[in-house]
C-alpha cells in the first residue's frame, strides 16, 4: 500500500499593507488605528470587567436580532456610521451640522434621533 506524500505547505504572504491601502483608497477605512478610539475603549471595558465579551457579543449569534441591526451595531462599535464628520473628512461637505436640525451631527445624535426643529 503506497503512502501519499504529505500536503505541501506554502507560505502565505502578509498582505496587510496592500489591503490597508486598497481599503483606504476605496472606503477611507484602511488607515484605522486600532489602538485608539472605539476599539481601545471597548478593550478597556472588557479588561476592567465593565463589559463581558461573551455577553456583549451575544447579539451576533442571536436569531432575534436582524442582520440589518447587527450591521448597524458593528458600524457603531467601529465608528463607521456615516455622519457629517465623515462627510467633512472625505471632502463631501463643509459643515458638521446635522442636515435635519441645528446641532452637530454625530453617531450618538443619529442613533438617538435628530430632533427636527422648525
Amino acid at each position: 500500500m503506497a503512502h501519499s506524500p504529505p500536503p505541501k505547505l506554502w507560505y502565505i504572504p502578509n498582505h496587510h499593507d496592500a489591503l490597508q491601502a486598497h481599503m483606504h483608497l476605496l472606503h477611507k477605512l484602511g488607515n484605522v488605528r486600532t489602538e485608539v478610539n472605539y476599539h481601545a475603549y471597548y478593550q478597556t471595558l472588557i479588561k476592567d470587567g465593565t463589559a463581558i465579551g461573551a455577553t456583549s457579543n451575544a447579539y451576533l449569534t442571536s436569531s432575534n436580532v436582524s442582520f440589518k441591526t447587527k450591521c448597524i451595531i458593528m458600524k457603531y462599535r467601529t465608528g463607521t456610521i456615516y455622519n457629517q464628520k465623515h462627510a467633512v473628512l472625505f471632502k463631501l461637505s463643509t459643515s458638521q451640522i446635522c442636515p435635519l436640525c441645528p446641532q452637530v451631527n454625530s453617531v450618538l445624535h443619529i442613533l438617538s434621533g435628530a430632533s427636527i426643529r422648525k
